[in-house]
């Protein structure tokens, strides 16, 4: 990958360890073009020793005019199949995220940067603790809303993250946001399906590859999720889980935040249910979603079911979700509603709470 000159010296810039992101935003207003970093204007020159003192500053002016230094940052990046795209960069730079509050001064990217560019980028989140039908439910919404032109956002943690990551992946309109470099995926379980948006879809994270993951990093990785993002739907939390940061930065921002509502008592919902009396949307179909995109599903409503196939989804989606409780209204063994159960599953109709329960999720 090669880079323009304003671009190469803005991400040579972000490559300097130590120097915080204000500097690094300082430093481009003091200069006419992002080029003129490689050799600082007067302005420019004495913030940086006011800043970080004489030695320090001295280190980032050889490193901004070692054309070695350049190279051996781009070969680095290039052999792990980074591209990056720095706020200076007026063209790829997503629009929306530029519009936020503390804007990635670069964004590392791998895989198909042209998802910055899409039309309706929609981010489902929760948390990793989200009970298994609600996983369900944002699964299939990512998959009914990718194949509606949406771009799904997320995370990459289990729970919710790892259901909207594989309900969108199969059409490749996913976007993962990581915390810290690609090589230092966090939590080590999501390094499989990591793999898989790289080669699908696209991850991005504002850290060089070989950054490894702090703590301070996943509040601040939220932030991007709800930027690069027109709205973003909850789907589950507690009250000390981290996508009420992603919900507080899409509020900041003037996104539209949805969430799923949850009965009382259930404490992988308590966020939700505190969003949504502090004035978030409720979400109970995926028309919600696609009416503030704007937006149409093809998918139609489940029709096809027959026979004893039909009758098992209509008694489990009017309440009836206990295995003996379906073998005493519908008076079919066991075995063969194993095999009914089993069918439906697979088509994504219905999920297996604990205790043999099932509930619909479309």
């Amino acid at each position: 990958m090669t880079y323009d000159k304003g671009s190469l010296a803005a991400i040579v810039l972000d490559s300097l360890v130590g120097l915080e992101y204000k500097h690094k935003i300082k430093l481009l207003q003091l200069v006419r073009d992002p080029e003129e970093l490689f050799h600082l204007s007067v302005d420019a020159d004495e913030y940086l020793s006011s800043v970080l003192g004489q030695a320090k500053a001295n280190t980032v002016r050889t490193a901004l005019k070692d054309a070695d230094y350049h190279r051996y940052v781009i070969e680095g990046l290039n052999e792990k199949g980074t591209k990056c795209i720095p706020i200076t960069d007026e063209n790829d730079y997503p629009f929306l995220l530029r519009n936020s509050h503390l804007p990635p001064f670069v964004l590392y990217c791998n895989g198909n940067t042209d998802l910055l560019k899409t039309e309706y980028p929609f981010a489902i989140v929760g948390s990793r603790k989200c009970l298994p039908n609600y996983n369900a439910y944002a699964e299939n919404y990512a998959k009914d809303l990718s194949l509606a032109g949406a771009t799904i956002v997320t995370g990459c943690a289990g729970g919710a993250d790892t259901a909207a990551i594989k309900g969108a992946l199969d059409t490749g309109r996913i976007i993962s946001v990581i915390a810290g470099g690609i090589d230092h995926i966090y939590p080590e379980y999501s390094k499989p399906i990591v793999k898989k948006v790289v080669e699908n879809g696209l991850v991005v994270s504002e850290y060089p590859p070989d950054y490894s993951v702090k703590p301070w990093m996943f509040p601040m990785r939220n932030r991007i999720i709800a930027g690069l993002s027109k709205g973003i739907l909850i789907v589950g939390g507690d009250l000390d889980s981290g996508a009420r940061y992603t919900a507080a930065s899409a509020v900041e921002y003037g996104r539209e935040v949805f969430a799923f509502p949850y009965s009382l008592g259930i404490k992988s919902g308590e966020l939700n249910n505190s969003l949504i009396k502090t004035g978030a949307a409720i979400c109970t179909e995926l028309k919600d979603v696609t009416d503030f995109l704007g937006i149409k599903t093809q998918k139609e409503e489940q029709t096809d079911l027959s026979g004893d196939l039909k009758e098992v989804y209509e008694l489990i989606k009017s309440g009836v979700d206990e295995t003996f409780r379906l073998v005493e209204r519908t008076e079919i063994p066991v075995f063969e509603l194993s095999a009914i159960l089993s069918e439906l599953e697979i088509d994504g109709l219905i999920v297996k709470l604990s205790g043999n329960k099932y509930k619909t999720v479309k």
